[in-house]
């Protein structure tokens, strides 16, 4: 099953940063929401998983972490999946799937770029990217971007792209 975005979902995601929703909440509701303090947790830092293909059901062991990540009360970005994510490996895996938003790549919006807006917008608790290469630059952005929005990211890329 392809569980591909519908265009609306990259506009609701930043919407919410300026109204200040979470999961569940719709755009339309004027609900405040305080943006969590930052901590010394690790929030706010990036994480590369460097695999031999992206495929999800090739990393059993990145599948309990998911279910974890996607149970805060904040949104679950994920950003240029793999194209086809089986629906039942990820709600087998206890991956809620109310708090995923997906985000693909389009010709005015890179993986990158999609990336770095989800992690500084403050509306993720975390944010998994499927971004290919990244020079030490945009790298660098991601974990700004991650800071700014205390949001955690996750990098998966292959070995030809690490």
């Amino acid at each position: 099953m392809n569980l591909a975005p519908a265009p609306k979902y990259r506009r609701t995601l930043f919407q919410a940063k300026r109204q200040n929703l979470h999961p569940g909440q719709s755009v339309s509701q004027n609900v405040t929401r305080k943006k969590p303090a930052p901590s010394s947790t690790g929030v706010g830092k990036l994480t590369e998983i460097i695999t031999h293909d992206c495929n999800l059901s090739s990393m059993p062991l990145l599948m309990p972490l998911l279910a974890q990540l996607s149970r805060d009360d904040r949104w679950f970005a994920w950003v240029a999946p793999p194209a086809l994510l089986p629906k039942t490996l990820l709600t087998d895996a206890g991956i809620d799937l109310g708090k995923v938003i997906l985000l693909q790549p389009d010709s005015g919006h890179s993986a990158f770029d999609l990336a770095r807006r989800a992690l500084s917008a403050g509306t993720c608790h975390a944010v998994i990217s499927w971004p290919g290469y990244l020079s030490e630059f945009e790298l660098k952005a991601l974990e700004q971007a991650a800071a700014c929005g205390d949001s955690h990211g996750i990098l998966i890329r292959g070995r030809e792209h690490a």
